[in-house]
């Protein structure tokens, strides 16, 4: 009785470690920049495209165009990828991706 005491004294001490440590959530907050491109994206189809390609692409985490503003901002991990491929991506499908500051000093 006493074993199973220490065992499961130890196994909720491990699993408390290893919470506080960083569970999934802090590591997916810690892990996240945010870039904009400025672009020639001109109707809603453009917005289709861009939609259907980039938010596939490895590390993209959040997507949002501004068919007005003529913008894409990404959010990405940059573990997984970075503004060079980000906007080597949008240029293969035919669109211009010049980086602008990030409302938030970004």
């Amino acid at each position: 009785m006493k074993k199973i005491l220490t065992l499961t004294a130890l196994l909720l001490l491990t699993v408390s470690a290893a919470m506080a440590a960083g569970g999934p959530e802090n590591k997916a907050k810690a892990a996240r920049e945010t870039v904009c491109f400025s672009s020639n994206i001109d109707c809603p189809n453009c917005v289709k495209k861009v939609q259907s390609n980039i938010a596939y692409v490895k590390g993209v985490k959040t997507l949002d165009i501004s068919l007005k503003n003529h913008t894409i901002t990404v959010g990405y991990d940059p573990a997984k990828t970075n503004e060079e491929t980000l906007a080597g991506e949008i240029r293969k499908l035919g669109y211009t991706a010049e980086k602008q500051a990030v409302k938030g000093g970004k």
